[in-house]
């Protein structure tokens, strides 16, 4: 026998190893994409709440500039200087200059209580073709030295937002008043209504300094590659980068949040180095498990290589000396372990070998002994039907017809049984043995019985049946149908074909049989009415066709008591 621990030895070093080194990698690999995940994660809530928090701080500053554009908007007092100042010039200057001033007041006592000169440099409030204005400065005072309204009405915002129903956001812009246009401003313009009606009479403007959002993201610490976006309603974006703010379109993977009041959307681009920084920890644990699973996994291919190969070596050993031809029991492969539970098997088999053996040569012995037994008192079958033809010729000359016929049957019926071995044989020929079994036992009954055929096609006397299958079925007519009947009876053999079916309907004209007399012959359970070969019977003759030709073959029995029994074979039609 050849010997394989080697390549058993190194068939467990793989196993345990690549199954640790498997279990290492999904472990690391589920690890670091679950970290990876909790991070982003983590990072991403961080984010959230910290624009969260300051857009909130944005988005209440700016709440308070809208609510004081509104006031302005809504106010009867400017509602009534926009209405009337340009008339009241030109009846009176000095008129017109009093309701000016009048509404001044009005207007910078509110820009104080409000408290909106930290978030608006300037205010501007002009009739709808800039002829008569007020403004308002954070600073103080109220200046006329230049012509405001025209500055703004020539800017690039005006149009846009004079002509939005409501809040507009043109986004951050240069500053109308300075040549330069510095500092920028988000500028705000509303359009003053006549009251109860669309009239538009005049507009409002102010200006907010980028400084007030500048302010609300001092807090904000800024990594190396993280950025913060801010992106107005009519769809403008600019990158915040801690000192100012760029133009700039938006990248992927942003965290947003929607400034409630304002509508405005600040976004932050988390730090790509900031989670590498947190990751270098996790990779570390992650290096460090797969490292100790890895360990593990050669500590135990080591520790199986150790404890399975000496006894295997050993197991492989005495089936060596037993393919020599040693029987003989080893005690010390019998460990107290499943190899062990081998080891006593190799034993026990050996033991079973070796008692085997020494039993087949005694059945040899034994088979050759009654082999020469069975030869000395087995009777010739030749022998049997010439001494039947012998009797025949002797009845025939003295006269005996009826002798002479059944001893020619019976002598047909004997060299078939020893001629034959074939289990199919054609239907012709089946009804040749039927034959010579009818005939004895229409004597055996007086005449008294009688059977006939009818075959539809002669082409089916070259289908296939199981050989005897008909004779336990005319002796089953006879004894459970036409004896009982106490008279002459008829037996009918009706073969025709189905589609691709042979069917054979065997009918007597006897008493017929019950339900459960059917059940029983069909089982088996009924007492066997087979004189001619014992283990031969209705139920398996059913049974040898199922087996032969498959389950959707067989036969069943239809009856009515009193009056008729037949019996159906079905086979499938194929030809010898």
């Amino acid at each position: 026998m050849r010997k394989n621990s080697h390549s058993i030895r190194i068939k467990i070093v793989i196993w345990a190893v690549g199954l640790s080194l498997v279990l290492a990698l999904f472990i690391a690999t589920t690890s670091y994409i679950l970290s990876m995940r909790y991070l982003k994660e983590n990072q991403h809530q961080s984010a959230l709440t910290n624009i969260h928090v300051l857009g909130n701080n944005i988005d209440s500053d700016i709440n308070t500039v809208m609510t004081f554009s509104n006031w302005i908007c809504l106010d009867s007092t400017i509602n009534n200087y926009i209405q009337y100042v340009d008339e009241n010039y030109a009846k009176d200057r000095i008129l017109g200059r009093k309701l000016s001033m009048l509404t001044w007041n009005h207007l910078n006592n509110e820009f104080n209580i409000v408290g909106v000169r930290n978030y608006v440099d300037r205010v501007v409030i002009s009739t709808i073709d800039g002829g008569n204005f007020l403004q308002d400065i954070a600073g103080g005072g109220a200046s006329s030295s230049s012509n405001p309204p025209q500055m703004i009405m020539n800017s690039d915002f005006y149009n846009s937002l004079i002509s939005s129903p409501s809040f507009s956001w043109y986004g951050i812009c240069k500053n109308p008043m300075s040549k330069s246009g510095n500092p920028p401003i988000i500028p705000i313009i509303r359009a003053i209504y006549k009251a109860d009606s669309t009239e538009v009479l005049g507009w409002v403007y102010m200006d907010i300094p980028v400084s007030v959002i500048h302010d609300s993201l001092k807090s904000f610490v800024f990594e190396n590659d993280d950025a913060l976006f801010l992106t107005f309603t009519e769809g403008v974006s600019y990158r915040y980068d801690g000192r100012s703010f760029v133009k700039a379109s938006l990248p992927a993977d942003l965290v947003t949040y929607t400034l409630p009041e304002t509508g405005w959307k600040l976004s932050y681009l988390p730090s790509e180095s900031a989670l590498k920084a947190r990751m270098k920890l996790y990779l570390a644990l992650i290096i460090l498990i797969f490292t100790v699973i890895l360990f593990a996994g050669i500590v135990l291919s080591l520790s199986l290589h150790r404890i399975i190969t000496k006894p295997v070596s050993k197991l492989i050993e005495r089936l060596d000396q037993i393919g020599l031809g040693d029987f003989s029991r080893d005690p010390s492969i019998e460990w107290h372990n499943e190899l062990g539970e081998i080891g006593i098997g190799i034993n026990s088999l050996s033991q079973n070998v070796s008692d085997l053996m020494e039993k087949r040569i005694f059945d040899e012995k034994t088979k050759h002994d009654l082999e020469y037994q069975v030869l000395q008192s087995q009777i010739n079958p030749h022998f049997l039907y010439n001494t039947l033809n012998t009797i025949k010729w002797m009845a025939t000359i003295q006269g005996s017809e009826g002798i002479a016929d059944m001893s020619t049957a019976l002598s047909r019926l004997m060299k078939n049984i020893a001629k034959g071995t074939e289990s199919i044989i054609s239907l012709k020929d089946e009804f040749a043995l039927l034959d010579d079994y009818f005939t004895i036992m229409k004597y055996r009954y007086g005449g008294t019985i009688e059977l006939k055929y009818e075959t539809e096609d002669e082409n089916l006397l070259k289908c296939k049946i199981n050989r005897f299958s008909l004779q336990p079925i005319i002796e089953n007519s006879i004894f459970h149908g036409i004896e009982p009947k106490g008279s002459a009876g008829k037996i009918v053999v009706h073969t025709y074909k189905n589609d691709d079916k042979l069917i054979i309907d065997v009918t007597d004209n006897g008493v017929g049989m019950t339900k459960e007399t059917i059940d029983d012959v069909l089982s088996g359970k009924a007492k066997s009415s087979n004189e001619f070969f014992k283990q031969i019977g209705v139920s398996n003759v059913n049974e040898r066709i199922k087996y032969t030709f498959g389950e959707e073959y067989g036969m069943h029995i239809t009856s009515e008591v009193g009056s008729f029994t037949t019996t159906t074979l079905i086979l499938p039609l194929k030809y010898m």
